[in-house]
């Protein structure tokens, strides 16, 4: 009897101390991780790291938002130096900007929490401010340019539309993020060639916008699967600034954004100028052997005296002449 009381006391035994070990083993400690950074330019960078934490009676850890604080720490080494800002954190995912970064340079940086006292670590990770290719995130923009002649009547939006001299233009520039991450900064510029004329009219998805393309605009934010839509007027300038026939324009739509560097969107316009010009109508001084003067220019007066001597001549009246000469000289 004692000894089949013996075996149930150790089955109880052995059952509370399997159940003691898996309490133990069910309260996970907190965790903390270091993930990819985001929008990384020449001078800056946005850290991410996530915190995992549940109420632990065990640990003693209270996730709530007065028990956690997350940060980074980050540098040019796996030493670090510098450490962001503190935040309060339940459980979740928190990012932080850091600024003043020099250009073309590694960094080291790592996330850290602070629950009840006791520091948590996430792993070492690292990033290069090497310019616009460095972005890690699956957002993407896709700029595309269109032109339409207006003067004309053709409204189909096309690569490449023929015009006039002193035609109106419409240009649309549509810019589409795709992916799943937004992007940020973006800034257009259209730099028109010397003859196409900005015409006014800029709208952005409709609305009226006074900024002028030319000079540069700041779209800002587009989400990720939105777009904006930048629609603006050029004139083709007078015929006199084309030769005869055909001549091309091309102007460049250059944007620029965080996540997918600068792009270029390129139109184009085909000029066809009809007009011939003849020569000039200013007075052109051609020598004709006058020289305004009534007595040397005149045409009657050598044939007067021809005359005058061939009517002496035949007369007879010659000889009487010229002895009256011949007296008046003596």
């Amino acid at each position: 009897m004692n000894k089949t009381f013996n075996i149930i006391y150790l089955f109880v035994f052995c059952g509370l101390l399997l159940f003691s070990s898996a309490k133990v083993f069910a309260q996970v400690a907190p965790q903390v991780q270091t993930t990819y950074p985001t929008y990384i330019q020449n001078n800056s960078a946005t850290l991410n790291g996530t915190l995992t934490c549940n109420n632990n009676n065990y640990y003693n850890y209270s996730c709530d938002s007065t028990g956690a604080t997350v940060w980074f720490q980050w540098g040019t080494d796996a030493n670090y130096g510098s450490t962001s800002f503190q935040q309060s954190l339940s459980s979740g995912t928190f990012m932080q900007q850091i600024a003043n970064l020099n250009y073309n340079t590694t960094y080291h940086f790592r996330a850290v929490a602070n629950i009840n006292g006791q520091i948590f670590y996430g792993q070492d990770m690292s990033f290069n401010t090497n310019g616009s290719n460095n972005y890690n995130g699956s957002g993407s923009l896709t700029v595309t340019k269109k032109v339409i002649n207006l003067s004309s009547g053709n409204l189909n939006w096309q690569t490449v539309a023929n015009a006039s001299p002193g035609d109106v233009l419409s240009f649309s520039i549509v810019l589409q993020a795709t992916g799943n991450q937004d992007i940020h900064n973006v800034f257009l510029r259209d730099v028109l060639p010397a003859s196409l004329i900005y015409y006014g009219s800029t709208t952005i998805n409709s609305i009226t916008n006074y900024n002028n393309p030319v000079s540069g605009i700041n779209i800002g934010t587009i989400p990720a699967g939105g777009s904006e839509i930048v629609i603006y007027q050029a004139q083709v300038a007078s015929a006199s600034n084309f030769t005869y026939g055909t001549t091309t324009l091309s102007n460049n739509a250059t944007v620029t954004s965080n996540e997918s560097g600068t792009q270029i969107a390129s139109a184009s316009v085909t000029v066809t100028n009809s007009q011939v010009y003849g020569a000039s109508t200013s007075p052109t001084s051609i020598s004709t052997g006058l020289t305004n003067n009534p007595i040397t220019d005149s045409f009657f007066l050598p044939l007067f005296f021809i005359i005058l001597g061939a009517w002496l001549y035949f007369s007879g009246k010659i000889y009487k002449f010229s002895d009256w000469l011949a007296e008046k000289i003596k």
